[in-house]
Formats: structure tokens, C-alpha cells, sequence
């Protein structure tokens, strides 16, 4: 690839963006920048989850990896960030996956994954997914929905193999 480029996920909490971001991984070779590995690795270092500390080594390790100018998997939602995300990935080319399901079937998924959630924090997370497709609409690349869910994986690989390769 000449350009450095990064895929980039929006979506609510547990609506398959780790999935697509390591099926994408797999088959294009490319890495993954994960801040829920990085959460999980804050909790198990110091025993308690500490979002300063959380936000220091994420900071610290989305530097590195933009220094270096490759190409990689942003497996995090944007959708609370978007506009400084856009600003640290200035000079990549994006591609933004936003997945765009129904609060009904969200609630499956996460029923079927044996999510927790609270009614509130729920629709907090959906609301900020819905407030940056609006404001955000032009800058999405492929939307994954309710009724193409089930070949999201397949998808998300064909399209981002079109964008790679220029068509």
C-alpha cells in the first residue's frame, strides 16, 4: 500500500466491531489498534480500572503507531470522538464502517452474549451512535445493518479490499 491508510469503526458498545476488525486483520495482514485490550490490560495492572491511565497508554500507543505511518485497524467506535480521531489520522486514508442496527436487535446480540446493561447507559451509547451518523453521514464508507448483519464479516472484507485497491 503507498498511502498509509486506517479502517475505522462506529458503532454502539457490543455491536461487532471486534469481529469485523479481526476477520479484516486476518485477511488483509494489516494490525489492529485495540483500546479494549489496553482497558482490560490497566484493570489487570492495577487492579481497579482507571480511566486517566486508561487514556494515557492509549494516548501514548495511538502516537506510536502513527509515527511509524502503517497501515492498521482502528478497532475502537469513534462515535464519541469523531472529530479528534479525524484529526490525529490527518494524512491517512480512511475507511469508516459504521454499524447502524436497531435497538431491537442490538438488545439481542447483546442477549445472546450475555451482556448486562442498564436501560440508561444503553441508550446513552445508542444516542451517541446516532449523533454521529447524522453529523457524520458523508464521511461513512459502508453501513452494516439488521438485515446484512449476518454477512457483515464478508462485506466489510470486499469492500475494504475495494478501497485498498482504488476501485
Amino acid at each position: 500500500m503507498k498511502n498509509s491508510k486506517v479502517i475505522l469503526f462506529a458503532g454502539p458498545i457490543g455491536s461487532s466491531k471486534s469481529p469485523i476488525a479481526n476477520y479484516l486483520s486476518w485477511n488483509l495482514g494489516l494490525p489492529i489498534f485495540n483500546r479494549d485490550i489496553i482497558r482490560t490490560e490497566v484493570r489487570e495492572d492495577i487492579r481497579v480500572f482507571d480511566i486517566e491511565e486508561f487514556e494515557r497508554r492509549s494516548l501514548e500507543r495511538l502516537k506510536r503507531m502513527l509515527k511509524m505511518r502503517r497501515s492498521f485497524i482502528l478497532d475502537a467506535s469513534i462515535d464519541r470522538k469523531g472529530e479528534e480521531i479525524f484529526s490525529q489520522l490527518e494524512g491517512y486514508e480512511l475507511f469508516l464502517i459504521s454499524i447502524n442496527l436497531s435497538k431491537d436487535f442490538l438488545k439481542k446480540i447483546y442477549k445472546y452474549k450475555g451482556y448486562l446493561y442498564q436501560d440508561a447507559e444503553f441508550d446513552k451509547n445508542y444516542n451517541e451512535h446516532e449523533k454521529f451518523v447524522k453529523e457524520y453521514a458523508g464521511k461513512i464508507d459502508l453501513s452494516i445493518t439488521d438485515v446484512v448483519f449476518k454477512d457483515r464479516l464478508e462485506i466489510s472484507l470486499k469492500e475494504v479490499e475495494k478501497w485498498l485497491n482504488g476501485v
